[in-house]
């Protein structure tokens, strides 16, 4: 038996929701590594730029969607 929530939510409208979760947990993390002096502001900055913005980016730009009928 298939989830109903499974078949109402489309596969980009997914990936968009999970881009932005994934981006908001490294902004978070990026936050507290900056906040704990782990890293200076521009490295947090640089981190949140290539790991928390860029893949979620060109996953989303790579995705296909489906041909109208």
């Amino acid at each position: 038996m298939k989830n109903a929530f499974a078949t109402r939510i489309r596969p980009a409208s997914a990936a968009l929701a999970i881009a932005i979760i994934w981006l908001l947990i490294v902004q978070f993390v990026a936050v507290l590594a900056w906040d704990a002096e782990l890293l200076t502001r521009k490295a947090a900055l640089l981190h949140w730029l290539f790991v928390g913005v860029l893949p979620p980016a060109l996953a989303l730009w790579q995705t296909k969607l489906p041909e109208a009928a």
